[in-house]
């Protein structure tokens, strides 16, 4: 008889009263003997990684508590618990992400033989468009832009190798230039967006430095500086205006250097709710996945494509 998983608390060496203070202590420390530069492995340091974002994060918490016959959840519905480890740890348990998004792309309007499609089927059946902007010589010589352009592609192969497959109807569409509409006009140069149902998700990347970063919703820190973000929380309210009908959420999207999903670490106050829409959050390779699956997977008609608004995307490809 095979033994029980460990629950996400032992896989920290933590009790289940322990506090968020004792859980970022502890997350370190295993994190320290862990790590593959440390002589650990990257399946034991991933599986601490997620343990950390479940336990750190107070909804998901609350849901794996109430998972494992733990207290009762504050008022209101918490958060949807995030699916089975593949690793054999005991999660919290719930439908697999991906019961709606594998079903066969649904496009609306229907592709009548009476009247002119919206978009030609080629087209609309494609499922990425477009490429990031390449930054000019002096641009790339610059930090900031070396370091957007070549996360915007590690967003694109990401999402293509892990995302896109297992979701037919989502359209991932690059290099976006968007009229901004809010009081401070100008342009707005939009590294990703990727739209599914009724639901988009608005994407900027960067490959960004080892360590830990803080996020409390509006401000992104490392080693105490301020990390510029773009212009994204604009981005993310002009879209949601002109398409009124999706509802839209932002992502900044740090990638590791060395590759590894789960760097770098991001840090996050235990007040900030992650799940609310309309909204940017800051994730690493790794909790990016699992975040898009749930945010499409929990909208309405996920399998759907809104060739209208796939076409307004596509005519702000930047050209």
């Amino acid at each position: 008889m095979s033994p029980s998983p460990k629950t996400l608390y032992e896989v920290l060496g933590l009790a289940p009263s322990a506090t968020a203070d004792q859980i970022k202590a502890a997350y370190r420390r295993a994190a320290r003997t862990s790590h593959p530069d440390r002589g650990g492995s990257a399946e034991t340091f991933h599986v601490i990684a997620e343990a950390y974002e479940v336990l750190s994060n107070p909804q998901q918490k609350a849901a794996y508590d109430l998972s494992l016959g733990r207290g009762g959840a504050r008022s209101g519905s918490p958060a949807a618990p995030p699916s089975a480890s593949r690793t054999g740890y005991a999660r919290a348990g719930s439908a697999s992400a991906e019961e709606n998004l594998g079903s066969t792309p649904r496009f609306v309007p229907d592709f009548s033989p009476g009247s002119p499609p919206v978009l030609p089927l080629a087209l609309a059946g494609q499922q990425i468009h477009g490429t990031p902007r390449r930054p000019g010589f002096f641009a790339r010589l610059g930090s900031t832009a070396a370091a957007r352009y070549d996360g915007e592609n590690l967003t694109i192969n990401l999402l293509q190798r892990t995302l896109l497959p297992d979701y037919p109807a989502g359209r991932l569409v690059n290099g976006l230039h968007v009229p901004d509409r809010s009081p401070r006009g100008g342009n707005l140069e939009v590294g990703h967006v990727l739209l599914g149902g009724y639901r988009m998700a608005v994407l900027e990347s960067q490959v960004a430095s080892p360590g830990n970063y803080n996020w409390d919703g509006r401000h992104l820190r490392y080693r105490g500086r301020e990390v510029n973000i773009g212009r994204l929380p604009d981005a993310v309210r002009t879209l949601q205006d002109r398409f009124p009908e999706c509802n839209v959420s932002g992502w900044v999207v740090l990638h590791s250097p060395n590759g590894n999903p789960f760097e770098p670490v991001i840090d996050y106050p235990p007040s900030l709710s992650r799940s609310a829409p309309a909204t940017v959050h800051v994730v690493n390779a790794g909790t990016l996945q699992r975040e898009l699956r749930r945010f499409f997977n929990d909208g309405p008609q996920p399998q759907m494509v809104q060739l209208q608004v796939l076409g307004g995307l596509l005519d702000a490809v930047a050209q």
